[in-house]
C-alpha cells in the first residue's frame, strides 16, 4: 500500500524582505523542516533547489508510473499567498525556469509520441464556489456532473487538444492571462481563487490496449485567507476531507465545496497523489507556516491504493447501448399505466451516460476541440483581449543576410585561429623538448662543441618560429574579436527593432543577460589567451636563462636581489587583482539580482496594467454598443414615425383629391 507523497518548498527572501533586513526562521535538513525551535518530520527543499531539480526527485516518477500504468495523478499545491505556488507550477519568463506543468508535459510527450495518442487540456478557476473556464471564458453555465462509469467532471468545460509541450504551455500561459482579467473584473486577487489545470492523456499500445490517465495540478487559494468568507468554505472542506481520509472514515467532506468535489478524483486513494506545501521563510508568516506544516504532517498518514483506469471507450459504449436496449425493452413490454419509474430513470441515466461516453471518442474530442478553439477566439475577440491573450514572446530574428555573412566570417576566423593555436602549441612543446635535450647535453662531460652549437641553433630557430606563430595568433585573435563585436552589434540592432514593437521588458532583460554571458565568455577566452601568452613568454625567458647558464653566465648578488624584489611586487599586484576580481564578481551578482527583481516587479505591473487597459477598453466598447443600440432604436422609432406620417398624409391627399374631383363635377353640373 502506497502513501501520499508530501514535500515542502521554502522560498528565498524577496527584495523587500532583504531591504528590511528580515532573516530566515524556516530551515530544512534531510528529512526535517525546522521553524524556530519547532521541528516537523517533513522533507523540505530550500530556494537553492530549482524546479527541474525538484521535479526529478519528486513528481517525475509518479507521472511516469501514471502514464505507463493508466493511473490518475494529482499534485495539490497549498500554502500562503506569495509563497511560490504559481512559480512552482510555472510562470512565463520566470527566472526559476520551466515549472512542473512544463516538465510534466515534456515527460508525457516523450512517452506518448511513440504510440497513437490523444492529449487534451482544460483549465478551471473556482472563486466563491463559482466556476470560470480559463481557456474559453464564454458566458456559459458550468456544472459538476457525476457518472458511475465516468466519475466526476465539469459539464461544458472546454477541452482543447495539444500536440506538443509548447502547445500545452501556450494554453496554460494564456489561461493565466484570462485569470488576471477575471481578477480585475471581480475586484478580487487571484490568491483567493483556486485553479485546476487538467491534462488528459490517452494512448493505445502495440496490442491496441487503451491506457488512460489524468494528471491534475491544483493551485489552492492562500491559506492566509482561510478566515475570509469567500475562501473559508472550500478550505475548511479540504481540511475535513483530509482528516477523514487519514482516519479511514467514510469521506463525506468532499461534498462540502466545489473544490473538494473535484479533488475527489485524486484524493479517493486510487490515484497517485502528491501534496506540496509552500512556506515563506520569515517570522511575519509564522502562523500560516505553522498551519501549512501541520496540515502536511497530517497528510503523510493518508494511504493509497493506486488503481489503473479500466475504462475502454469502445467497450463502454457497447455496454451502455445494451443497457439502453434493456431499459427500452422493459418499458415497451409493460402497459402504459404500469411503467415502473425505475425503468424510466434507468433509461434516462443510460442515455446520459451513453452521450457522455461518445464524447470521449478521440475523433469527437478533436472536433469538439476545434469548435472550442474557434469559440474561444471569438469570445476573446468580443471582449477585446484576443491580441493580448494570444500574443507570444517574439523570437529575436537574427537570420538576416548580414547576420549570416558575419556569422560565416566569424566561423572561418575561429577555424583558422584553432589551427594556428595547434601549430603554436606544437612549437611550444618542441621548444621545451629541445631546451631539455640541450641542457642534458651540456651537463654531459666531453660533449662536442658542434653538437651543442647545432642544438643551440635549433632552439633559436624554434624560438623565432614560436615568436612568429604567436604574432600570427594574436592577429587572428584580434580578427575574431572584431567579427564578434560586429555580429553582436548586428544582432542587438535586429533584436532592439523587434523589442521596440513588442515592448517586452522581459525579453530586453534576457537579451542583456545574453550579452553579459557572451561578454563573460569573451573575457574568459581573452584571459586564457593572455595566460597562455605569458606562459609562452615565461618558457622563452626560462630558455634564455638556461642557455645563459649552460654558457657559464651567472647572476650577481645584486641581480638576484633585484629579481626577488620584482617577484614580491608582482605577488602583491596579483593579490590586489584577485581581490579586485572578487569584488567585481560580487557587484555583478548583485546587479543581476537587482535586474531580476526589477524584471519581476515590472512584469507584474505591466501585466496588471495591460489587463486594466483591456478591461477599460471592454467597458468603453460595451458603452459604445449600448449607445449604438439606443441610437439605432431611436432612429428606427423616428423612421417608423415618419413612415406613419407619410402614410397618413398620403391617405389625406387621396381624400382631398377625391373631394376636389367632386367639387369640380358639381361646379360643372351647376354651370
Amino acid at each position: 500500500m502506497d502513501k501520499v507523497q508530501v514535500f515542502v518548498r521554502i522560498r528565498g527572501l524577496n527584495s523587500n524582505e532583504k531591504e528590511k533586513g528580515e532573516t530566515k526562521i524556516v530551515k530544512c535538513t534531510e528529512d526535517k523542516v525546522v521553524v524556530g525551535e519547532k521541528t516537523h518530520n517533513l522533507v523540505g527543499f530550500g530556494p537553492e533547489v530549482n524546479n527541474e531539480q525538484f521535479y526529478k526527485v519528486s513528481l517525475q516518477n509518479i507521472v511516469l508510473q501514471g502514464i505507463t500504468k493508466g493511473v490518475n495523478v494529482g499534485l495539490v499545491c497549498v500554502g500562503e499567498s506569495k509563497s511560490g505556488k504559481s512559480t512552482t507550477l510555472g510562470v512565463a519568463n520566470s527566472p526559476a525556469g520551466p515549472g512542473l506543468v512544463a516538465l510534466t508535459a515534456a515527460t508525457i510527450f516523450d512517452h506518448v509520441t511513440k504510440h497513437s495518442h490523444f492529449v487534451g487540456v482544460s483549465y478551471l478557476n473556482i472563486y466563491n464556489d463559482k466556476f470560470a473556464d480559463l481557456l474559453n471564458p464564454a458566458d456559459k453555465e458550468l456544472k459538476i456532473k457525476t457518472q458511475a462509469s465516468l466519475g466526476v467532471y465539469v459539464e461544458e468545460l472546454s477541452e482543447i487538444s495539444v500536440k506538443s509541450t509548447a502547445d500545452l504551455m501556450r494554453l496554460f500561459d494564456q489561461g493565466n492571462k484570462v485569470r488576471k482579467i477575471l481578477e480585475l473584473e471581480m475586484n478580487t486577487p487571484t490568491t483567493k481563487s483556486h485553479t485546476i489545470f487538467t491534462v488528459n492523456c490517452e494512448y493505445r499500445t502495440a496490442e491496441q490496449t487503451l491506457i488512460r490517465s489524468q494528471i491534475q495540478f491544483y493551485n489552492v487559494a492562500g491559506l492566509n485567507h482561510a478566515q475570509e468568507q469567500d475562501v473559508s468554505k472550500s478550505l475548511k472542506s479540504l481540511e475535513t476531507s483530509i482528516s477523514q481520509s487519514v482516519s479511514n472514515e467514510q469521506v463525506t467532506g468532499f461534498s462540502g465545496s466545489k473544490l473538494t468535489q473535484l479533488l475527489k478524483s485524486v484524493m479517493n486513494k486510487t490515484a497517485f497523489l502528491m501534496i506540496l506545501g509552500h512556506v515563506s521563510p520569515t517570522s511575519k508568516s509564522l502562523d500560516t507556516t505553522g498551519t501549512t506544516l501541520d496540515l502536511l504532517t497530517k497528510c503523510q498518514a493518508i494511504k493509497l491504493e493506486p488503481k489503473p483506469n479500466s475504462l475502454d471507450t469502445k467497450q463502454l459504449i457497447e455496454d451502455l447501448r445494451k443497457r439502453v436496449a434493456v431499459a427500452r425493452n422493459a418499458i415497451t413490454s409493460q402497459t402504459s399505466g404500469t411503467i415502473a419509474k425505475e425503468h424510466i430513470a434507468e433509461l434516462d441515466n443510460s442515455l446520459a451516460s451513453l452521450s457522455a461516453a461518445k464524447r470521449l471518442q478521440w475523433d469527437v474530442r478533436e472536433r469538439a476541440s476545434a469548435l472550442a478553439e474557434e469559440q474561444r477566439r471569438e469570445t476573446l475577440a468580443d471582449q477585446g483581449v484576443l491580441e493580448w491573450i494570444t500574443q507570444t514572446a517574439g523570437q529575436i530574428k537574427n537570420n538576416t543576410s548580414s547576420v549570416l555573412l558575419l556569422q560565416k566570417e566569424k566561423e572561418t576566423l575561429v577555424a583558422e585561429y584553432k589551427k594556428q593555436r595547434e601549430i603554436v602549441d606544437s612549437l611550444k612543446s618542441a621548444l621545451q623538448s629541445s631546451i631539455s635535450s640541450h641542457t642534458s647535453f651540456a651537463e654531459q662531460p666531453n660533449q662536442s662543441e658542434s653538437v651543442l652549437q647545432e642544438s643551440l641553433s635549433k632552439i633559436h630557430k624554434l624560438r623565432d618560429q614560436l615568436k612568429s606563430g604567436n604574432e600570427k595568433l594574436r592577429d587572428l585573435k584580434k580578427g575574431v574579436k572584431e567579427a564578434q563585436d560586429k555580429l553582436k552589434l548586428e544582432r542587438t540592432q535586429s533584436a532592439s527593432t523587434e523589442l521596440e514593437t513588442s515592448g517586452n521588458f522581459a525579453l530586453t532583460l534576457m537579451m542583456k543577460k545574453d550579452e553579459i554571458a557572451h561578454l563573460k565568455r569573451d573575457n574568459k577566452q581573452f584571459l586564457d589567451e593572455e595566460q597562455e601568452r605569458l606562459q609562452t613568454e615565461s618558457v622563452q625567458e626560462t630558455a634564455e636563462i638556461k642557455l645563459s647558464a649552460t654558457q657559464g653566465n651567472t647572476l650577481t648578488l645584486e641581480q638576484i636581489v633585484k629579481l626577488q624584489e620584482q617577484h614580491v611586487q608582482q605577488n602583491v599586484q596579483l593579490s590586489h587583482l584577485a581581490l579586485h576580481v572578487q569584488c567585481l564578481q560580487a557587484e555583478n551578482e548583485k546587479l543581476l539580482e537587482s535586474m531580476e527583481a526589477l524584471n519581476s516587479a515590472h512584469r507584474v505591473e505591466a501585466e496588471t496594467q495591460k489587463a486594466r487597459n483591456l478591461l477599460i477598453f471592454r467597458q468603453y466598447k460595451e458603452f459604445y454598443e449600448e449607445a449604438k443600440a439606443a441610437t439605432s432604436s431611436k432612429f428606427q422609432d423616428l423612421l417608423n414615425s415618419c413612415i406613419q406620417d407619410c402614410i397618413f398624409l398620403s391617405s389625406k391627399n387621396a381624400e382631398l383629391i377625391e373631394e376636389n374631383t367632386d367639387l369640380k363635377r358639381k361646379l360643372k353640373h351647376y354651370n
